[in-house]
């Protein structure tokens, strides 16, 4: 009985750990790595051209195709 108590402590404190993991990257590490130099012109370029950022996952859409040539565009004319 008392194997099984502490088995349970220990698949929960692990649950609780993981979420804790998955709210920390969600909440803390992504908008701190929006802010990197390498991000920041991209994410700039996407908020500016009310893009959809996430056609990115669908990579044979015509939405994607239009997003990626502007963001590359914008970053050429960022660079002179």
């Amino acid at each position: 009985m008392h194997n099984n108590s502490s088995n349970l402590l220990n698949r929960l404190s692990r649950f609780i750990a993981g979420a804790a993991m998955i709210w920390l990257l969600i909440f803390v590490a992504l908008p701190w790595a929006q802010k990197l130099p390498v991000i920041n012109p991209i994410m700039e370029i996407i908020t500016e051209a009310d893009l959809d950022a996430n056609q990115y996952f669908y990579t044979q859409s015509e939405e994607t195709y239009q997003a990626e040539s502007r963001i590359k565009f914008r970053l050429e004319q960022a660079k002179r």
